[in-house]
């Protein structure tokens, strides 16, 4: 059996991997201590361990978002379900209802929670994100967050609220975030992002009125910019950074970015 292991946010890769997507992902020789929780999945064994754990010899804790930019797609794919489904099981142990400890099951095939006090179930937690593809006179709007360590400037972005639907949500976290009224006009696609337990879906929204007016908070700066002026851009793998070039490698040329 494959073994996939887990420290935080960092999986274990061999030192110096080539850039063989199995060679990074593969840790089936790793000598490791007890993990501190193991889900097997499809003949592969997903290990979550201490903090403080150490890397054996040939091997390194890489940060997992790394795989993204470094990886196809289908290959850290099976990863990200594992990381996900390690970080559900942690938040997990009791019950959320009566605080008894929580059993494992496998219901209808999906990998469970099952109180073993009063039989509350629980399932996986899936949590959606809209990614809003803003367009206006041939420009994309950009927004670079306020708390971004790396500075990069991406798509307005947020999670779906109860009671919300994903063209609600588009309106929504635009107009909060920059102050701009859209219409969502389509669903352009979605990916898992496993930190922890996201699903990034995204749409396609023209301005309806309104000039940017960044938030503070979340945004630091908002702007309106096309293939040859934008900021600096996500790292490639995400499905933002997917849907950023799309949209400027279609987009008409542009009179200069407008930023606000």
């Amino acid at each position: 059996m494959s073994r996939l292991a887990f420290r935080g946010a960092d999986i274990l890769s061999r030192a110096g991997a080539d850039g063989s997507p199995v060679g990074r992902l593969d840790s089936t020789d790793a000598d490791l201590p007890e993990p501190g929780d193991r889900l097997d999945l499809d003949g592969t064994s997903a290990e979550r361990h201490a903090d403080d754990t150490a890397a054996p010899a040939g091997w390194e804790w890489k940060p997992f978002r790394s795989l993204v930019s470094e990886t196809e797609e289908r290959e850290w794919r099976p990863a990200a379900r594992a990381k996900s489904l390690l970080e559900w099981r942690a938040t997990t142990r009791f019950c959320g209802r009566c605080g008894a400890p929580n059993g494992d099951a496998i219901l209808d095939g999906t990998p469970a929670r099952v109180c073993a006090a009063c039989g509350a179930q629980s399932f996986p937690r899936i949590s959606p994100a809209i990614l809003a593809v803003v367009r206006r006179d041939g420009h994309l709007l950009l927004a670079r967050n306020a708390r971004s360590p790396l500075g990069f400037w991406s798509l307005v972005a947020g999670f779906v609220e109860p009671g919300e639907s994903f063209e609600d949500c588009v309106r929504r976290e635009v107009a909060e975030e920059v102050g701009i009224e859209v219409e969502a006009t389509g669903y352009l696609g979605s990916q898992p992002w496993p930190f922890p337990d996201q699903l990034m879906i995204g749409f396609e929204a023209r301005w309806v009125s309104g000039e940017l007016k960044p938030d503070g908070v979340e945004i630091a700066e908002a702007g309106w910019f096309g293939p040859d002026d934008h900021p600096p851009l996500p790292r490639q793998g995400s499905l933002s950074r997917r849907l950023i070039d799309l949209a400027l490698a279609s987009a008409e040329p542009p009179g200069g970015g407008r930023s606000a």
